[in-house]
């Protein structure tokens, strides 16, 4: 039977679970569009090749699956690129597709013509040229194998036109790669956990610390265990939220520079800190010569790169996570830990008295009240910027993978597409994106795609006429000397949804109720603009230059 390489890679791609492709086609990219057609495999149509990527990137931390993106040759690829990044830099698995020009015009400056396998070695785990239609369905399954082995991350394959065009009378099948061995048997191994579990059982005064690699290794009921098991008061990085349930008993919130006041003065005051699955950035350490000054570290991921690379571990294991944690468990002993807990949250409880928005002032409680009129499995999406903290502080996760935001990058743009993906990869479950002005007119076009698919995506745009994250940050440290962070307050961003066909209103953020039902009734999408005054800022941050425990409760301080 003859078949195209176009043909091959679609086949492939199906036969390794692929359902959805997020992409945006071009001349190069072509072939492969012309077989998605009578393919299994659903093609959703972006608006912009960035969002292909983010899109791809929310599928796969919504579903814990391999997303795929798919874009042209040149400025197609190139689009691409902040996608990967944004992936790379938070262990997302990924697939991303390129179209390029013919194997015979390559180096030759033809018209669409980039070295997107260079550009992007940087920012992805592997990237491919296949010059020859024989290495196509071996090439897709070593892809997905390095995308989703160890430490997750995006891998990108490049095809030329004439190689997806390309006619083949029989289909060279490939044998599948073998999935590498982790070292969590080993005798090593299994001895440095044993001393981690009688350090843990030994500590007066234990955290653990739980980054993103709990989500990467599925190891959430194994996580439950350990915890429990233990009663140890447990904190999280921003990429670590939600792999338990926040309304936890044992739960003291987010660290680092605009983290929860309970959990960097946990962390500060801890004599034994566990960390799973964490990178120890500085968003999350502030200074790394202060951080954790009394406790001894013990460090454990899949990842040998990760350990002590920013923070000196005292033991570590190397090996996958959940299996790690299934060893851990029975080693631990029941202890009474009320004490240690009750002194962190009292000293919290006196600081914080009446808050009830976690210092993120109008602006959190609305995130609250969203929330409470949505159904329990709904997903939430955050941008970046101080929409994204006053997210993170006030959106309850009751499920794994139930609140998707960009760590490591810090991508503006992100949460609108990833909110696109996340509903699709969870069979169009609801999903509220949250967002700023500046957030999301990096990615607008969007509002298109959730309107042409009638996606059930609601939008909240937190509309305060400027970059509210950078304007806190002159306000507080630059003399209040606002340059170039005012937006302004021209745009009517409610008429512009509707200029998309969707169905939007207005409010304030003091009085947003009547808004948020109409919202929250719904059945498909939904623009919510939330009027945000632009001193609602976050509180307590962390002052550059000042260790966890410095940290500022007013402009004042």
């Amino acid at each position: 039977m003859k078949q195209t390489g176009a043909e091959i890679l679609i086949a492939t791609l199906a036969e390794l679970g692929v359902d959805t492709i997020f992409g945006y086609p071009g001349a190069s990219s072509l072939p492969i569009h012309d077989c998605l057609r009578e393919s299994p495999i659903r093609h959703y149509l972006v608006r912009h090749e960035q969002a292909a990527a983010h899109a791809a990137d929310g599928y796969a931390r919504a579903t814990g699956a391999t997303g795929v993106c798919l874009a042209t040759s040149g400025p197609g690829a190139t689009n691409l690129v902040t996608g990967i990044a944004t992936a790379y830099m938070d262990s997302t698995p990924m697939i991303a597709l390129t179209g390029q020009v013919s194997t015979n015009l390559l180096g030759s400056d033809a018209f669409q013509e980039t070295d997107i396998v260079g550009i992007t070695m940087p920012i992805t785990k592997h990237s491919f040229l296949i010059n020859d239609v024989s290495l196509i369905e071996s090439t897709v399954q070593e892809a997905f194998e390095i995308a989703r082995s160890g430490r997750p991350g995006p891998v990108l394959i490049d095809l030329p036109q004439d190689v997806m065009a390309a006619v083949v009378t029989e289909r060279i099948t490939a044998n599948r790669p073998s999935p590498k061995k982790d070292h969590y048997t080993s005798e090593e191994t299994i001895d440095r956990l044993k001393k981690i579990a009688k350090h843990l059982n030994n500590a007066e005064k234990p955290v653990i610390l739980i980054g993103g690699g709990i989500k990467l290794a599925q190891a959430f009921d194994e996580l439950q265990e350990l915890v429990e098991k233990g009663q140890i008061p447990f904190v999280s990085t921003m990429m670590g939220i939600g792999s338990l349930k926040s309304p936890h008993d044992l739960n003291l919130g987010f660290i680092g520079t605009h983290g929860n006041e309970p959990a960097n003065h946990s962390i500060h005051r801890s004599d034994f800190i566990l960390a799973i699955g964490v990178r120890f950035t500085n968003r999350s350490t502030s200074i790394v010569e202060e951080f954790a000054p009394l406790a001894t570290i013990a460090q454990i991921d899949i990842d040998p790169t990760s350990i002590g690379k920013n923070i000196k571990a005292d033991l570590s294991a190397v090996c996958d996570i959940r299996k790690a944690l299934g060893i851990l468990s029975p080693l631990l002993e029941h202890k009474d830990r009320r004490e240690w807990l009750s002194r962190i949250k009292k000293k919290h409880e006196l600081m914080e008295r009446d808050d009830k928005s976690n210092g993120c002032g109008a602006a959190g409680l609305v995130v609250q009240k969203v929330q409470e009129n949505m159904p329990e499995g709904t997903i939430g999406t955050a941008d970046v910027g101080l929409n994204q903290i006053w997210t993170l502080r006030n959106w309850r996760a009751l499920a794994p993978r139930t609140l998707i935001t960009s760590g490591g990058m810090g991508t503006m743009g992100f949460s609108l597409p990833a909110a696109v993906g996340a509903s699709v990869g969870k069979n169009r479950c609801p999903v509220i994106a949250f967002t700023g002005d500046g957030g999301l007119l990096m990615n607008i076009q969007e509002l298109a795609t959730v309107g042409f698919y009638q996606l059930p995506v609601k939008i909240v745009l937190f509309n305060n006429g400027h970059l509210g994250m950078i304007r806190q940050i002159q306000d507080l440290w630059y003399g209040a000397r606002f340059a170039d962070s005012y937006l302004g307050n021209h745009m009517n961003f409610t008429a512009i949804a509707r200029g998309f066909g969707l169905p939007a209103a207005h409010v304030s953020a003091e009085n947003p109720e009547a808004g948020i039902r109409e919202m929250c009734a719904s059945d498909g999408p939904f623009f919510l603009e939330v009027e945000v005054d632009c001193q609602n800022y976050v509180y307590p941050i962390i002052p550059p230059g000042r260790s966890n425990v410095e940290m500022i409760y007013d402009k004042a301080t």
